[in-house]
């Protein structure tokens, strides 16, 4: 039991650590550090993104050709 006993708390605490990383851990990151980058669209369901969605959609709607007359 007692040589038992450090491999099983070191099992345990390399578990606890795995687990409160979290989902996304880059997000929390700075991009200097490989974060996300500062032009990173808004993330989805925020009132940000879905600005950016309406601005993305005028874009794509306006004409790319200069002169179509011509």
């Amino acid at each position: 039991m007692t040589r038992g006993l450090p491999i099983l708390l070191l099992g345990a605490t390399c578990l606890a650590g795995c687990a409160s990383s979290g989902s996304n851990p880059v997000a929390d990151m700075p991009s200097w550090l490989g974060g996300l980058p500062a032009d990173a669209p808004p993330r989805p369901g925020t009132p940000a993104y879905d600005a950016w969605q309406a601005e993305r959609a005028k874009e794509a709607a306006r004409p790319k050709v200069k002169d179509a007359a011509r």
